[in-house]
Parts: structure tokens; sequence; C-alpha cells
């Protein structure tokens, strides 16, 4: 319910930000590296440390010399000695390169959660002190060397490194550079092994004529009409305007013209920082052909998201939310569809298909049944190791999804094509296996942003779904199937070879898979074959398509253990066994019991002995929802029963109750109950007097301060930990918090604290007024996600509440109850999912 010109690119920038810190790392080749300035001119001279040369000093005019002209100065020429040729020409090709950006854009990249995770793990390897990791160094040194007339270069960032002392890790570059040895040469095995398994389908399969089959990379019959629809949707989303609780999804829709009955429907989903126009051919071509395209913009991570970042605009370059909004953007649209008075006949309804791009893969494979895998991105994300996977600073950005499960399959979908998608950690292989539905794999072997390996050919092993298919372009790029307008401003090298057959090879494959898979129209079988990607594949872009491959194959063209295991270990727990059936006892008794605070307002609390406040109309539309669902002649009976803080959990553990609702933090130590996904988001503050919130300093120990809070609330233990120093006053009874705002008021507490929405909710309903209490800080000092509190070992009752928690009863009572604190829970969630690690 709470989750009620050609432009330059952001993920090109990050690349090559990316590309130029790991040069100048990589540049000494196992050399550890100190930098001391001349006392007047700063980092003029290097002084380099070697392991089996000792200590020797080059100076950065010497370096600028080799790289602008190619000679080697007899100081410089001692040491080139020790190099071969290939690493001398990779130094100088380091050295020479350039990058024309300007320095608020290396700023604003490089302060953002993606970059200055990858500048913090880079700060492991280039540092002014072995203890002292080299993130701020590296980021102004980038910022300054920007600014130079040349642009942003190795030989200005030396210069600007703004110590005195710069040193490399030794150990761990030796490390790094054995493991990207290790991977290329598992790399070049694995499109080995995947090209002799084509070459055995081939071998297998029957070869049809290709010459007297249709062209699928040709036009088809239809004439393509193209419009821009834009949808009011009421759902949480990170979007160019900050983070809001309503958003527009404007959709292009390509259709083919004078259609005579319905027709099957493709959903493109584009990938970060890019736009719609991407597949614009695409979605032209399958037009062509008889399907009706739409392409949604994700607003929070559209081009036009992106460059508002880079403007200032907005503060956050990927929201974590984009993990869920993304998906629901196409649950979304598909609704809105359903409704529309034109497409609603126009659709086939069981003939659907997605197909996504990157980010858009990955979007495109949660919506067809794979959640996203909070446990995995918590124990892959939760390092500060290098990588050289940039996908994963993309990936670690849903370690800060708010707790919960993230199923979001849609079940209208029945096909899906992933090109070049990012699945390693934020998937993984628990939720790849749990695609059930036809799927198409696309990567290329020279993808620097999402590592073909990683992100496509070992998640193909994941996939248990029957209906499976990998295809490999060699020599391909993360950008090989794109628009050609849309990657005019990227370099070759990014490039890749020969997009334009990239782009045949995708408008091939993805009208046969979608005819066979969407249509069930057998006779497209015969193009998702060996031999079809055989007979359409170029040398400059060879490409491959196969329905199997093990992990054993893999490992035999490798002839070792491989560098990264193709079936990972699993991290998920095992649920518990199903012990009970609660929505059976509830039948047989016609009976829901429920329990709910009686002491916090305005989720629950007493008006003359009464139970009222949104948990108690939630029970009441949750009863009504179970009459219908269990079919049951009479209505189902609410019963609703009191509790506590002290009492909230044993309810539900001893089955007095079959869930307890109220303003509980969703906590991971609690072994004997499980909770639903959040309902509410909020933060702990100080409630204060107006008149004492200047006498405050939360940034000292609060020592002598009299602080009241609540007894067995997570809040209190934060506050142990975070101010031991102060006077804590604990409150236990049911009106705890009421007497705890009057002690505020009347002086003998400094603060109360609490959630600011239960602080607000308390004072509205005494009607103390708000103007008289202040609520400090601005930003919550944690980050709060409330959750129903259900029995364990009952997937089948957590997903039944789970459900009601999105639909429209369950929406009613929230904008009834909460809706006047909602502005301020967007405000919290907001800071809470885009707070930088510390």
């Amino acid at each position: 319910m709470l989750y009620k010109t050609p432009k330059m690119r952001v993920s090109k920038l990050i690349l090559d930000i990316a590309k130029l810190s790991l040069g100048i790392a990589f540049t000494s080749c196992g050399i550890v590296a100190t930098f001391k300035p001349l006392p007047v001119t700063a980092a003029e001279k290097i002084t380099f440390s070697l392991s089996f040369l000792g200590e020797f000093s080059l100076s950065v005019e010497d370096m600028e010399i080799f790289a602008k002209k190619g000679e080697i100065t007899s100081e410089f020429a001692y040491y080139a000695n020790f190099l071969d040729k290939k690493t001398l020409q990779q130094l100088r090709q380091i050295l020479q390169t350039s990058f024309a950006v300007e320095p608020i854009t290396v700023y604003r990249l490089t302060n953002m959660p993606m970059g200055e995770d990858f500048l913090r793990r880079l700060g492991n390897i280039i540092y002014t002190h072995p203890q002292r990791n080299g993130l701020y160094a590296i980021r102004a040194a980038l910022i300054l060397a920007a600014g130079e007339p040349e642009g942003l270069t190795a030989i200005n960032f030396l210069r600007h490194f703004p110590t005195d002392e710069m040193q490399l890790n030794t150990d761990l570059i030796f490390a790094i550079v054995k493991e990207a040895e290790s991977f290329f040469r598992y790399k070049d095995t694995s499109i080995k092994a995947i090209a002799e398994q084509a070459q055995q389908e081939i071998n297998s399969q029957t070869r049809p004529d290709f010459a007297n089959l249709p062209d699928l990379r040709q036009p088809g019959q239809y004439q393509v009409s193209q419009e821009t629809l834009t949808f009011p949707i009421d759902d949480l989303r990170q979007t160019a305007v900050g983070f809001a609780g309503a958003y527009d999804l404007n959709v292009d829709i390509y259709a083919p013209k004078g259609l005579t009955s319905s027709a099957p429907l493709a959903i493109i989903a584009h990938g970060l920082g890019s736009q719609r126009s991407d597949f614009a051919y695409l979605a032209e071509h399958l037009a062509s052909h008889g399907y009706i395209v739409a392409i949604p913009e994700h607003a929070g991570s559209s081009s036009n998201y992106q460059e508002a970042f880079l403007r200032g605009e907005v503060n956050v370059d990927v929201s974590p939310f984009e993990f869920y909004s993304r998906p629901r953007d196409i649950t979304h649209l598909l609704d809105r569809l359903e409704q529309h008075p034109d497409y609603q006949k126009l659709i086939n309804w069981s003939q659907i298909g997605v197909l996504g791009h990157s980010f858009g893969g990955t979007t495109a494979l949660i919506t067809s049944g794979a959640p996203v895998n909070l446990a995995r991105v918590k124990d892959v994300c939760d390092s500060d190791l290098f990588t050289l996977n940039v996908s994963l600073f993309l990936q670690c950005r849903a370690n800060n999804l708010p707790p919960g499960e993230y199923d979001l399959q849609d079940d209208r979908i029945k096909a899906v094509v992933a090109l070049n998608p990012v699945t390693s950690s934020v998937l993984g292989i628990e939720s790849m296996q749990q695609i059930n539905i036809p799927t198409l794999i696309v990567g290329g072997t020279m993808d620097f942003v999402a590592p073909f390996i990683p992100e496509q050919a070992h998640p193909f092993l994941w996939l248990t779904t029957p209906d499976k298919y990998l295809a490999t372009m060699v020599n391909g790029s993360h950008f090989s199937t794109i628009n050609e307008e849309n990657i005019a401003g990227i370099n070759d090298f990014l490039k890749g070879f020969r997009p334009d057959l990239g782009r045949d090879y995708l408008k091939a494959l993805t009208l046969a898979f979608f005819e066979a898979h969407i249509k069930d129209s057998s006779e497209y079988q015969s193009y998702l074959t060996a031999a079809y990607a055989e007979n359409i594949s170029n040398p400059e872009l060879p490409l491959h398509l196969i329905q199997s491959l093990t992990p054993e194959q893999l490992e035999l063209a490798y002839g070792d253990t491989p560098p990264t295991s193709p079936i990972p270990e699993p991290i998920v727990a095992v649920a518990s066994e199903q012990n009970r059936d609660i929505l059976a006892e509830i039948k047989q008794t016609g009976t829901l019991k429920v329990a709910m605070r009686t002491d916090a307002a305005p989720f629950g609390y007493t008006d003359h002995s009464d139970l009222t406040g949104f948990c108690a109309d939630l029970a009441v539309a949750f009863g009504d929802r179970l009459t219908q669902e269990l079919n049951t002649s009479t209505p189902i009976k609410v019963v609703k029963i009191p509790s506590s803080v002290l009492n909230r959990f044993e309810l539900v553990e001893k089955e007095t109750v079959h869930l307890e609702c109220g303003p509980n933090s969703i906590v991971s130590d609690r072994e004997e109950v499980v909770f639903s996904d959040p309902f509410f988001s909020s933060g702990t503050r100080f409630l204060v007097n107006q008149d004492n919130a200047i006498n405050l300093d939360l940034d000292s120990q609060l020592e002598g301060t009299r602080l009241g809070v609540l007894e067995a609330t997570t809040t209190k233990q934060f506050l142990q930990q975070n101010y031991p120093n102060a006077e804590i006053v604990s409150f236990e009874s049911a009106d705890g918090r009421s007497k705890a705002i009057q002690a505020v008021r009347d002086g003998y507490l400094d603060a109360f604290v609490s959630d600011r929405v239960l602080l607000t909710g308390e004072i509205d309903r005494q009607g103390l007024g708000r103007e008289n209490y202040q609520a400090i800080p601005e930003q919550p000092l944690t980050c709060d996600y409330y959750g129903l509190i259900l029995p364990q070992g009952d997937s089948q009752w957590r997903n039944t509440i789970n459900t009601f928690l999105h639909e429209h009863a369950a929406e009613q009572v929230f904008d009834q109850w909460l809706e006047n604190y909602y502005p301020q829970a967007i405000s919290d969630l907001d800071y809470c999912q885009n707070q930088r690690k510390q």
C-alpha cells in the first residue's frame, strides 16, 4: 500500500570515468606508487616503490612527453626497459585519453550513490595512507582535472591529486589483475563452448531451406501508425521533480494500420538513462508484422531524468525504488490499456510479450516472474571489495529498498526477451529459477556495462523454464541493438562491431520468438534454432543461438575451476514448512481475530472505549475480502483484540490472533513471527517544545538530557546505542505516549523520542496543536517500515494479506486515516532509500 542532438548517456560517462580511474591504478602494473610534490609546483615528480626495483623517481613532465610524442626520455628509459612493448603502448594510450566533461558533471557523477560506491571501492587501491580510503582525494583530483583546457586526463589527475602522498595497493592490484586475466580467459573459453554447443544443435536438427522461407529481417505487410499517450498513475515513484505519490506515464504506441482483428501486444522497456526511441526501429518492425507495440518511459531512470540529475534538479542518480517502480510501470500500462476505449478491443489480451534492454531487461525479467532478491543483493553488496563488473553499482542500489517481498510478476505476460540484462545479484539464481514462461536472453561478448558471462551466460544456466534461448553476439557490445541515432555520441569501441547487424539480428529473433511463443505459431520454431542463427550470421558479428548449456560444458572448456562459479551457492534461507492453514481456520470458525494497538493514533487507539483508527477499519475491510474469497454463507466476523508494545508479538506467537496491526517496525531478529510487506514508513524524531528546539544539540551525547521513550521499542534501543549519557525515562502503560507528550509540554522531559507519525497522531488526537511542538531533526534519525505481524509457517496467509494491502479497499482505508501523514511518509521514504552508505 505504501508503494501506493544525440545525448551522452550517464552509463557511458560512468564507464569513461571508471576507465580513466582504472587506467591510473593499473598503469603501474603492480607498482606501489608514492607521489610527492616539489616544494613549489605540486605533483610534478612521482616517486615509485617497486618490490623488485626499490624506489625511483619520474617526473610528470617525462610522462607527458611520452604521452604526447611517444618519446622516452633518459630518465624514463631505465624504467621503460622493464615494461614490454604492449604494456608501454597501453600506458601511452591511457595517458593520451582525454574526456571532455564539465567539472560539475564529474562532481555530480562522483557524488551520486553509484559513483561514490565505485570511488570508495577504488579508494582501496588508490589512497593517501594505507588506513585511509582514497575516495575524497580521487574525487577532488577528477573534478579539478576536468576543469583543465585539455579535459580530464591521467596526467591532469596526477597533477591535481590533493595530497603530498599517493599510494597504490600493490597486493590488491596484483589480485585484480590476476582475477581479470582468469576471467577473460574464462570468457573466451565459454564463448568457445557456446559455439560448440551451437554446432551440436545444428548437427542434431533438421535444417530447413531458409532461402525459401520469409526473411524476418524485412518489414511486414502493414503500414505503421504512432501516437503518444499519457496516463495519470496513482503510485509512489521517483520522478524528475522528486519522489512523488502520483506521476504521468508517457507511452509511445506503434500500431499496424488496417487491423481487422485483435493483435498481440509487445511492450519494450528502455535502459538506464535511455529514451523511448532507442528501439523505435524494432517497434516499427514488429508493428509492420501485426503487433501493437507500447514503449513506456520509466520516469525515474530515463534520459530526461538523468539530464535533470546532471543539471542538479534532483539529488539522486537512480533511486532504489526503480527496481519496484519499473515493473509497476508495465503493470499500470497494461491496466490502463485494458480500460482504453480503443486498445481494449484492439489488443489480444492472451498474447502479450515484454522485451527490455539493460536495466529494462532486468525490468522485463522481474515482471515475468523473477522477484527482486534482497538477500543476494545484501550478500554481494555489503562489501567494499573492488569489482570489474560495472553493473553491480546499479544492482547494489537495490540494497536500500525497504524490506519486503518484491514479487512483481504480471501473469498477463506470456514471453520475455532480455537484452544485456543485469541479473547476477539483484535477481540471482533463486529468482531466475522462478521464471516459468518462454525466455530469450541476448548478450554481447564485448559488453563492458553488463558483462556477458556473469549477467547473461550464467543466468541462462539458472533458468528452469523449458523454452529458453541464449543468443550470443560475438564482439557485440552493450549498445549493439540500439537505434543508430541514439548511439551516435558513443565512441566506436563502446559501440561495438557493426551494430547494424545487431539490429537486424534482433528484429529477426524477436519476431520469431514472439510468433512462436505468444501467438503459438509452430512454423516459426525453425527460426529459433542454431541453424537459423548461423544462416543470418555475419563474420564481423558472429551470432550463436542455443537452447541448452551446462556448467560442466563451461568448466570443461576452461580446463580448471572457473574464476566465478557458474552455479553460486544458495544464500536465501529455506522457508519453514507450512504447518498452519489459517484461511481454513477462518472459514471453519467464521471468525477473523485481529489485534490492534490502543495507544498508537492514527493506526489504533480507543475512542469512548471503542477501538478505532486505521487498523480497525482495515480489519473490517479485510474481513469483507475474506468473506468473498472464502465464499462463506455468512459474513466473516471480525474480532478486535487490544494489543500493546509489550504483548503484540506474544499474541501472534501463541495463536491468540491471526495478525496484529500497528506501527510495527519490520525487524529481522524475530524468528517466531513474520511481517507483511510494508504499508507505511516513518522515522525517529525528538519531540520538543517550540521554545526548547534550539537548546537540543543532537550531534552531542546529550549528557544529562531527560529523554522519554516507550518501553520495549526499537526506539529505546536506538537511544541506548546513540545517547548512552542521556537520562532515559521509560513509559510502559497504555497511555504512555500521551503522558510523555504532556511531560514535554510541562517541561519534565526535554524531549520525547518516537516515530514522527505517532508523535503527530497523538498530538492530533489530544487536540494539543501541532504549532506548539517541533519534531527534530528534519531528516529521520532512523528508517522504520511498518508491517503487520503474522504467524510463522503459513506463506499462503502472508501472500493473501500482501495482496490485500495493494487492493482498492485497503487503499480507501489508507486514504481515510493516513492521507494527512502521507507527505511526510513520502519524504522520509525518499531520504531513507537514497541515503548514502556511511
